[in-house]
């Protein structure tokens, strides 16, 4: 009985040693925040990708969105902090607990609002796919600007070819603060020609270069309607 016992013991301590081994901040997570008195529910999928780097995307449940951008996202230890593009660039700043769960805080307009979250199994995370290097005339700063009834904003967009043959875009606006160096998607040059997607607003870009090299001039397209926008390089 004694012996049974110490290896009950034994097998316990080895199953516990094995669960505290699982805990971590990867895997897919869910959980919610109140904000106006109203609940919101949020998914979180955490993981390293084949460099051993962190990265993240989010959903959201009532919407069946899932995909939502995440950057700049810094685990250390048992913290995981991040921000979420599609939420206002909004910041969040989690702490993993001895109970497993993931909670803290999102900054945001109102303030800082508590949320915590709940590990629900493996992480599926969902990024922007890589869109192919894009010519040496497109690569750089574009600037432009549109008109509103609030009066016209700016929107400065970038193109920075990678060692891997992919490129960097991404968008800046003066309509929000916030609204710095969101991902672009889709990006595509066929000779003159260029398009690409705006994932975050919703919208997308179709438009043709000059032969300077130095103007590209086409349509800002949000559902059933589009904007002409001019876009000089800077």
């Amino acid at each position: 009985m004694f012996t049974r016992s110490l290896r009950g013991a034994g097998v316990a301590v080895f199953f516990a040693s094995l669960v505290c081994a699982q805990v971590g901040p990867d895997g897919h997570w869910e959980g919610s925040f109140t904000v106006n008195n109203r609940e919101m529910g949020l998914s979180l999928d955490l993981a390293k990708n084949a460099k051993s780097e962190w990265i993240a995307s989010m959903g959201l449940p009532s919407e069946n969105a899932t995909g939502l951008v995440v950057m700049d996202v810094a685990v250390n230890g048992k913290s995981v902090k991040f921000v979420a593009v599609e939420l206002r660039m909004a910041p969040f700043d989690l702490t993993l607990g001895s109970d497993g769960r993931m909670k803290g805080t999102i900054s945001s307009p109102q303030g800082s609002l508590p949320i915590e979250f709940k590990r629900t199994g493996e992480a599926k995370v969902e990024l922007i796919p890589a869109s192919p290097a894009v010519s040496k005339e497109l690569e750089g700063d574009w600037e432009g600007s549109i008109e509103s009834p609030n009066g016209a904003f700016r929107l400065v967009f970038h193109f920075k070819n990678q060692p891997d043959h992919t490129v960097a875009a991404t968008i800046d606006s003066s309509l929000d603060a916030s609204m710095v160096g969101m991902p672009l998607n889709n990006v595509k040059q066929t000779g003159q020609k260029v398009e690409f997607g705006m994932k975050i607003a919703g919208g997308a870009f179709q438009g043709s270069l000059n032969k300077e090299g130095t103007e590209l001039a086409g349509q800002l397209i949000h559902e059933a309607n589009s904007t002409p926008l001019t876009l000089r390089k800077k």
